[in-house]
């Protein structure tokens, strides 16, 4: 540890380490495998990187799922001196190779790939020979079917450990509840892992819940009492423009961000609200991802998020610096039943993918048993009338083949069209210098530049903004020179049109091969998350206890900073007439019967029920057992009138 102190103090310099990291770091340099779930801006990248400058030679292995963060993360060690590179879809196939070899010669101390990258031939040609001293996973979340993310090449991880020779491993993720934990350990393979779980509680942040259908009002109040810049945030993009527009129009500057913004208008909305030019952003969840702002006093959700982990990420942005904070979620009746609805469109069954995949192949006028080599095009429009379905439905039902390996997914956006160059570069090179207009040259010259490779071999995206700002040209002249090319049979150029877009990898048949129990498993798992979620918006207790019992930690019945141990719920008026059902909650606890059990009452609202409970809990007769659950238990006060409830 006294030369992993200097190296931190040398490259970083830091003098410490951070509660959690010396602890993942002992473990690593023992020779374990490690599991460490660090919170969000806790240093969980400098636990992998820190090591991979101690081992004497060799270099360590990342594994990461987002270009962005990996070149990020290359970009800050080439700063400080590291020899690090980052593996991805952007480089050529030479420039791959290259990396290989210089990782297998020693000339870099990190490499980052993403999992895909571990299933390709060149890989796998080499692993035997590549001086791996640490496999490195981060976002491990991603390997579990209960995470938020779940990308199923991560278990290819495990194989290409085997590969590699056995290295240990270290597994890093920001969340993860014990059930995901257990699926990380089992799907990596790791042996008997030092397990480091830190910082899920967040003591300078007071937790608030309102169910109220007067949200306006609300965010109002919290607007007047809590001073400083904060984020609102709504479940959809004309939530977003809608609580902007009344934030606006109260006085209050607010600015929106979705992904349904031009980027040029989100990075404005971004810079305005980092600067302290705008005090509120409204927007979805797109936003917040490596956004680094420290005084963030309050995190506003005036909807119901999916799942626990989804809002305990996006809540937990505010009071980075340590100062007090606010996490306020509102909710009504009708979020659980939007919520509800929406999970039903995210999750379809068997019979709705294969319905998609027969309906796609159709309209894109694929036979069965033929492969075609092109992408195959659909509008959603089109494909939402024949099929019946929503576009979500459709979408995750395509998700779902991807997985499969089924279809494979062309990147597009709203300014990417897809080309294919049909001759070789030394053709178009010299086609290009031949041309009478030396600015038509210019032009296929830096087209050649701006795709790579791959435009060679399949189809490749390419960003007609891009090219428009390297040439100085409008798009519509761009994409009058893709067209002029393609007509000379130059090029295939298939414009932005918003079109659906895969690839088959394997002959259409009547009917793909699927799991129907891992189908329908997907969206149990999706309920059991959603039912945690209303239980933490419905709960009646402590809310820190809840949320760091959901995460796996102890915590003290009371924090006394949150919405219920400071009182800002005040019990319904009992009268007489509600004793029989003071009774009846009464009698559920001390049967243990879970609160989603509680069927007693079917004609009484939600909230009256509430309110009876929350009577019995501030006048001493019942406590919270299990959050999770939703049971309580009986206090002593109660047990001394045994016959009162039991009537």
């Amino acid at each position: 540890m006294n030369a992993i102190h200097e190296l931190l103090k040398e490259y970083w310099g830091y003098e410490a380490l951070r509660p959690g990291q010396d602890e993942v770091v002992k473990g690593v340099l023992a020779g374990h495998d490690v599991l460490a779930v660090l919170p969000t801006g806790g240093g969980k990248s400098l636990c992998y990187q820190l090591p991979a400058l101690w081992y004497p030679d060799g270099f360590t292995l990342v594994v990461t799922p987002l270009i962005a963060l990996m070149q990020d993360q290359v970009q800050q060690l080439h700063q400080r001196g590291i020899r690090a590179a980052a593996m991805h879809s952007g480089l050529k196939p030479f420039e791959i190779d290259q990396l290989w070899t210089n990782a297998e010669h020693g000339l870099l101390r990190l490499l980052y790939v993403s999992p895909e990258r571990l299933k390709t031939e060149l890989f796998l040609a080499r692993a035997a020979r590549l001086p791996v001293r640490l496999l490195a996973v981060d976002e491990a979340h991603c390997i579990s079917e209960w995470g938020e993310q779940f990308r199923p090449a991560y278990r290819l991880i495990k194989e290409a450990r085997e590969a590699l020779g056995g290295p240990p491993v270290i597994a890093v993720t920001a969340t993860a509840t014990p059930i995901v934990r257990k699926e990380i350990r089992s799907y990596l393979g790791l042996n008997e892992p030092k397990e480091i779980v830190k910082g899920f509680d967040r003591p300078n942040i007071s937790w608030s819940v309102f169910r109220t259908d007067q949200k306006r009002v609300k965010v109002r109040e919290v607007l007047r009492k809590v001073s400083g810049c904060g984020i609102l945030y709504a479940s959809t993009r004309q939530r977003v423009e809608e609580w902007a527009s009344w934030l606006q129009s109260e006085g209050i500057a607010a600015e929106a961000y979705h992904a349904g913004l031009a980027a040029t208008v989100r990075e404005k909305a971004q810079n305005a609200w980092m600067n302290g030019a705008a005090r509120v952003m409204v927007a979805t969840n797109a936003f917040g991802m490596g956004i680094d702002k420290p005084d963030v006093r309050f995190v506003i959700h005036v909807d119901l998020p999916a799942t626990i982990e989804a809002y305990y990420q996006e809540a937990g942005r505010a009071g980075r610096d340590g100062k007090k904070s606010f996490a306020v979620l509102l909710w009504d009746q009708q979020d659980v039943k939007a919520q509800e609805t929406m999970l039903e469109e995210g999750y379809p069954n068997a019979a709705e993918v294969q319905k998609v995949y027969g309906d796609f192949c159709g309209l894109a006028q694929v036979a069965i048993g033929s492969l075609p080599e092109d992408p195959l095009m659909v509008q959603m429009a089109l494909l939402q009338e024949v099929t019946g379905f929503s576009s979500t439905k459709i979408r995750q039902a395509l998700g779902i083949l991807v997985q499969k390996e089924v279809i494979r997914a062309v990147p597009s956006r709203n300014q990417q069209g897809q080309i294919r160059f049909l001759q070789p570069i030394e053709t178009l090179r010299s086609h290009a210098h031949a041309l009478e207009n030396p600015r038509l040259g210019e032009f296929l010259t830096t087209v050649l530049r701006t795709v790579n490779a791959e435009a060679f071999s399949g189809w490749y995206g390419l960003d007609l903004g891009i090219l428009a700002k390297r040439t100085r040209l409008p798009q519509e002249r761009v994409a009058r020179g893709l067209q002029f090319f393609a007509s000379r049979g130059l090029l295939a150029w298939v414009p932005p049109d918003g079109a659906l877009r895969y690839v088959l990898t394997q002959a259409r048949s009547e009917r793909v091969v699927l799991d129907v129990a891992q189908i329908a498993a997907a969206k149990k798992r999706a309920l059991v998350r959603l039912k945690h979620m209303i239980g933490y918006a419905s709960h009646v207790g402590c809310r820190r206890y809840f949320l760091l019992s959901y995460f796996g930690e102890k915590a003290a019945l009371q924090c006394g900073k949150c919405d219920h141990c400071l009182g800002r719920h005040k019990p319904e008026v009992v009268t007489s007439e509600d004793e029989p059902r003071l009774r009846q909650l009464l009698r559920y606890a001390a049967e243990q019967t879970p609160r989603e059990m509680w069927n007693a009452f079917p004609d009484l609202p939600e909230d009256q029920l509430d309110g009876l409970l929350e009577w019995l809990l501030h006048e001493g007769w019942m406590g919270v057992k299990e959050p999770l659950r939703g049971t309580f238990h009986l206090t002593a006060k109660a047990l001394k009138k045994m016959d009162w409830w039991k009537e």
